[in-house]
C-alpha cells in the first residue's frame, strides 16, 4: 500500500514535467500567436501528460498481481468455516479500502503487515477447517474493532478534525494498532501451537526407537553435533 502511493506520487511528478516540457517545446517550433495556439498546445501538453501518467501508474500493476492472488483462498467444503473466511476477507478488503484514504504512511506500513499475518491466519484455517474455533474472538472482536478504528481515523482526516484531543486520538490509534499487529502475530502462532507439539513428539518417540534399535547411540541431536 505504501508502495502504491509513493508510485503515484512519481506518476504525476512525471505527468506535469512532461506537460512542463511539451509546452515548452511547443513553443519554440509553433510560437504562441493566436489564442488558438495557446488552446492546441496545451491541448497536445495536456494529452501527453496524461499518457506519461497511465503509463508510470501501470508499471505498478504487475507488482500489485501477486499479492491479490495471494488472497485467493480455497474452499474447505465446509459451509461455516467457508463463511467465517469469507467474512473475514471482506473485513480485510475493507480495511484495504480505509487505508488506500489514509494518508499516513506510518499508519499504511502498519496495516499492509497487518493484513498480511491476517491473511496467512485465514489461510491456515482453509488449510485446516478444525482450527476455525480458534479463531471466533479474532473474528468477533480483533478485526472489525481495528475496522472500526481505521474508520473513525479516516473520517477524522477527511472532515479536518483538528485539535490536541484530534491528534492525541490519532496518536491512540496508531498506538493501538501496534499492540493489534502483535496479538495478531501471536494469533498465528497459537495456530500451529499444537503442531508443534505434536512435530515434538514425534521427534521424541522416534528417538527413543532409534535408541532401542540401537540405531543412534546419543540421540537424534547429539548425532547431528557429530
Amino acid at each position: 500500500m505504501q508502495q502504491k502511493k509513493k508510485n503515484s506520487s512519481k506518476a504525476y511528478a512525471a505527468a506535469f514535467l512532461t506537460i512542463g516540457v511539451a509546452l515548452a517545446l511547443y513553443a519554440v517550433i509553433f510560437p504562441f500567436y493566436r489564442w488558438t495556439h495557446f488552446l492546441i498546445g496545451g491541448g497536445v501538453a495536456l494529452l501527453l501528460g496524461r499518457i506519461v501518467f497511465i503509463m508510470a501508474q501501470g508499471l505498478d500493476v504487475s507488482k500489485e498481481a501477486p499479492a491479490q492472488q495471494q488472497q485467493e483462498i480455497s474452499k474447505t467444503g465446509d459451509a461455516a468455516v467457508d463463511s467465517l473466511v469469507e467474512k473475514g476477507q471482506e473485513m480485510l478488503r475493507q480495511i484495504r479500502n480505509e487505508n488506500d484514504l489514509i494518508p499516513d504512511e506510518s499508519l499504511s506500513s502498519q496495516m499492509d503487515q497487518l493484513d498480511d499475518v491476517a491473511n496467512r491466519i485465514f489461510h491456515t484455517v482453509a488449510e485446516q477447517p478444525g482450527k476455525a474455533p480458534q479463531i471466533r474472538r479474532f473474528m468477533d472482536y480483533y478485526l472489525p474493532t481495528t475496522l472500526k478504528m481505521l474508520q473513525g481515523y479516516r473520517k477524522m482526516d477527511e472532515r479536518q478534525v483538528s485539535g490536541s484531543e484530534a491528534d492525541a486520538t490519532r496518536l491512540q490509534i496508531r498506538q493501538a494498532m501496534d499492540v493489534v499487529l502483535k496479538a495478531f502475530d501471536k494469533q498465528l502462532h497459537a495456530l500451529y501451537q499444537d503442531d508443534m507439539l505434536d512435530i515434538s513428539t514425534d521427534i521424541d518417540v522416534m528417538e527413543a526407537m532409534l535408541k532401542q534399535d540401537g540405531l543412534v547411540e546419543s540421540g537424534i541431536q547429539g548425532e547431528q553435533k557429530h
